[in-house]
């Protein structure tokens, strides 16, 4: 069963994962898709890449991660990278590294 708290916590390796995107990237409007088994955020912060939205979905049969960058800008929707099968531990950085967003200090 999937867990945004969980994901969030394996993507900034630490305990609030919540509250480290917050605070490191300015990231709203999360929120969680217990069908897909996936967990959305925006962010403020300015990306290398020009994203502004993150999806985390987990697949449950192998245990990884598809991390998807989007640019959302009203009603256009434009994708900036995939990056699938991701196990916990590479998380943060491919986040860190697409973006050029730090999530730690």
């Amino acid at each position: 069963m999937f867990n945004a708290k969980v994901a969030l916590n394996q993507l900034t390796a630490s305990n609030n994962g919540v509250g480290t995107l917050k605070m490191m990237i300015g990231a709203k409007n999360l929120c969680q898709d217990e069908k897909q088994g996936a967990v959305m955020f925006r962010f403020t912060a300015k990306a290398k890449n020009k994203s502004n939205y993150c999806k985390l979905t987990l697949d449950g049969r192998t245990d990884t991660y598809t991390m998807e960058f989007l640019s959302v800008r009203g009603m256009s929707v434009k994708e900036k990278g995939v990056f699938k099968g991701l196990y916990n531990q590479q998380l943060m950085r491919t986040f860190e590294n697409e973006t050029g967003l730090y999530l730690k200090l």
